[in-house]
């Protein structure tokens, strides 16, 4: 029996602990996260991707060896344009084609697709997360998955039963596990019309007429459906953790039913997991959403916090909490919190035993780079917006004003000005 217990009280050290009793000593252990880069990549998409860093961080801290890997699912359909993209015709014209093929409205990408991961892949670096990216897309199109989509073909009754189990109407007889884009338009709009209990599976496109039978060992038009093609690649890449939403969570949602398809087509499990919940901006109310264009990324959050106070915002939060991120005088408190953590963990402010555990372990989480050796230079996050004001906003008169910064202190304490103005 597996005696390992938590470090902390910590929910990130509660679960990896979680991890390795319910999946075993491992040589590797593999968290994993992704998303549809269908639009901006908000802050509240960045809840899952910083909540798996909180846990992978918290394994390695038990000396484990992790994998993060963090899906991109650039083959989805191009199914809305929101509204803060540019180039909004050109963008309805490709409606219904897999986003990959999605020219970059802001032409400077080789995709659509492409715009919306690099401009994530660039950020996250600052907060200290550096996942191993996958391009589904790329997978897809060379076929490397063929096998896997054999596997649900020959499975789909099993599948449908699964399915079927938590709708109110049931699937139709011709249903089918895959969709297949057109090769003559690119678009989903097919209907699959027989599989030849092997590799053939043949289609036509209701609009360009098109009708083929492709190979799934050679083709790049055929995908499993979502519900299908979560399950296979937790099979596929042998993931240990992956958090999910709770609309993923509720009761026979998509993970209930990957957890069965998983077992019955795939002979996997189902990762450890929990639910996350959603976040909104303070005053705006309502979660945020990538469809409708209306949306705070992470650079606009660190605009106004540091990458540290930004994860300590993630860090000193449960992730079954909602939250909303504020940008008005609430900025002030956080700043002030982050502040009263970093002295109790330095042991410079009084806090009991169990205070002192629990706020350390935070702050711990909330750095980029690991721990400073000695407590950091703090001025209040107030005063430093006075002082500001006083020079005009100029951060190099204002910082003068701090006496005796040490270079690594005037660093930064650069940063945090910058925030402040």
């Amino acid at each position: 029996m597996n005696t390992l217990q938590p470090r902390s009280p910590h929910w990130a050290d509660v679960y990896a602990t979680k991890v390795v009793r319910e999946k075993g000593e491992k040589a590797l252990y593999t968290c994993a996260s992704g998303i549809t880069p269908s639009g901006t990549v908000h802050i509240g998409n960045f809840r899952e991707i910083i909540s798996v860093d909180l846990v992978v961080r918290a394994l390695r801290d038990l000396d484990k060896k992790v994998r993060f890997i963090y899906s991109w699912d650039d083959y989805d359909v191009f199914r809305k344009v929101p509204k803060n993209m540019p180039n909004q015709e050109m963008l309805e014209a490709h409606l219904r084609e897999p986003i990959t093929l999605v020219p970059d409205p802001y032409g400077v990408e080789e995709s659509y697709a492409r715009h919306h991961e690099r401009a994530v892949e660039k950020v996250l670096p600052q907060v200290g997360i550096f996942p191993e990216y996958i391009y589904q897309a790329k997978r897809y199109r060379a076929s490397q998955y063929a096998e896997q989509i054999k596997k649900a073909l020959e499975k789909r009754e099993v599948i449908r039963e699964i399915l079927n189990a938590h709708r109110t109407e049931p699937l139709p007889d011709d249903w089918w596990p895959i969709s297949v884009f057109c090769g003559g338009c690119n678009r989903d709009t097919t209907d699959v019309i027989s599989w030849d209990n092997a590799y053939g599976v043949e289609y036509a496109c209701s609009s360009c007429g098109r009708k083929e039978t492709v190979d799934l060992r050679s083709t790049s038009l055929v995908k499993l459906f979502w519900r299908v093609d979560w399950p296979m690649r937790w099979a596929y890449e042998q993931v240990d953790f992956e958090p999910a939403g709770k609309d993923h969570h509720t009761e026979g949602g998509s993970f209930d039913t990957a957890r069965e398809i998983v077992r019955e087509v795939y002979g996997g499990e189902a990762p450890v997991s929990f639910q996350y919940d959603f976040i909104s901006i303070k005053g705006r109310g309502g979660k945020i959403s990538s469809s409708s264009g209306e949306v705070i990324d992470l650079y606009d959050v660190l605009a106004v916090y540091t990458p540290e106070v930004t994860r300590y915002l993630f860090a000193g939060t449960r992730p079954n909490t909602e939250f909303a991120i504020s940008f008005d005088l609430d900025v002030i408190k956080i700043y002030e919190d982050y502040d009263r953590c970093e002295r109790i963990a330095f042991g410079m402010e009084p806090a009991d035993e169990k205070r002192r555990e629990k706020e350390r372990r935070i702050y711990e989480l909330s750095q980029v780079e690991g721990v400073p050796k000695t407590m950091p230079f703090q001025v209040p996050f107030r005063h430093l917006c006075n002082l500001l004001q006083i020079a005009g906003g100029d951060i190099e008169k204002t910082l003068d004003m701090l006496p005796d910064l040490t270079p690594d202190q005037r660093e930064r304490m650069e940063v945090r000005a910058r925030c402040a103005w």
